[in-house]
């Protein structure tokens, strides 16, 4: 591999791991914001869009071409905000987390027909790894008081939601859209079809100080995430990246504990160790495939000469 190949993909990485830190303190701050989910979605929607639509009008950042993409990533993420905010409402931050963690054998299984990449078998078996120690954490707690049978429902169509969004604004990436507009256009489009909900629920009256203080922590942190993962996107495939982003529900797991005491023990180390296991090792395998990939064209084009 040459070595701006492999810059690209440390780099890559290292954005997707800011982005899961990022991401893991969304659910510890929604759970704790006094407002039904679909305000809470609302106004966190709507402050992305201001502040990344400022950000892009002074950049001057073009809109993608691609809006089909866009709107699809759009509409999944739209659902998975109303979706995700309920679950984490209901159930235990860990149960709502480390069932989204089952993204990694989802992608890998879809992401040829999805996004058009070839997963190599390694990866796959990374992304058993890291869900092998998601089990570990869901049979640890699985008599826990703070789960909720609904939440556990609601976090399963959650994990069908964001991955839905995930290939989608990978494929806008794939067809050029830049990072700051396509996260904009997505959130715009979302934004646009949690109106009508927050309007009928009868959600929009202003939050009180404190609760404006979080939304806006809440848009910037965890959204800031979404530009991070959309930057990646052009960086690492989409099986690794839902790899490293396995590693959410074990940070998320700490916040629930630290902020709402919920359970964090021996299984949460345990799963913790296997994604960071499952990361290396998926990092390392896509290393080697952009290996053989490089070296097979190299052969290719001395054979035409």
């Amino acid at each position: 591999m040459s070595e701006r190949a492999r810059q690209r993909t440390g780099v890559g990485v290292a954005a997707l791991v800011l982005a899961t830190v990022g991401f893991s303190t969304g659910f510890p701050i929604v759970k704790g914001i006094d407002l039904p989910a679909s305000a809470i979605a609302f106004w966190r929607l709507g402050l992305g869009v201001v502040i990344l639509g400022l950000a892009a009008l002074a950049l001057r950042t073009p809109l993608p071409r691609a809006r089909g993409p866009v709107i699809v990533a759009g509409l999944a993420f739209a659902g998975h905000q109303l979706v995700f905010i309920e679950a984490t409402k209901l159930t235990a931050i860990a149960v709502v987390t480390f069932v989204v963690a089952l993204q990694p054998l989802v992608v890998t299984l879809v992401s040829r027909r999805a996004v058009g990449e070839r997963v190599p078998p390694a990866l796959l078996g990374w992304a058993l790894v890291a869900i092998a120690g998601i089990g570990v954490v869901l049979y640890g707690t699985a008599g826990d008081d703070s789960r909720n049978l609904l939440g556990d429902a609601l976090a399963l169509l959650n994990l069908g939601l964001f991955t839905a969004y995930f290939l989608a604004a990978k494929r806008a990436r794939s067809a050029g859209a830049p990072t700051l507009t396509l996260t904009l256009g997505f959130l715009g489009v979302a934004w646009l079809a949690l109106l009508p909900v927050a309007l009928l629920v009868g959600d929009l009256a202003p939050p009180s100080a404190l609760d404006a203080t979080w939304l806006v922590v809440l848009a910037l942190v965890p959204g800031n995430g979404h530009l991070l993962l959309n930057w990646a996107h052009a960086r690492v495939s989409a099986a690794l990246a839902s790899i490293v982003l396995a590693g959410v529900p074990l940070l998320a797991a700490l916040w629930g504990r630290l902020f709402f005491d919920e359970p964090f023990g021996w299984p949460h180390v345990v799963g913790l160790i296997a994604v960071v296991v499952a990361i290396e090792g998926g990092r390392r395998t896509e290393r080697r495939q952009r290996l053989v990939d490089e070296t097979g064209l190299g052969r290719t084009l001395t054979e035409r000469r």
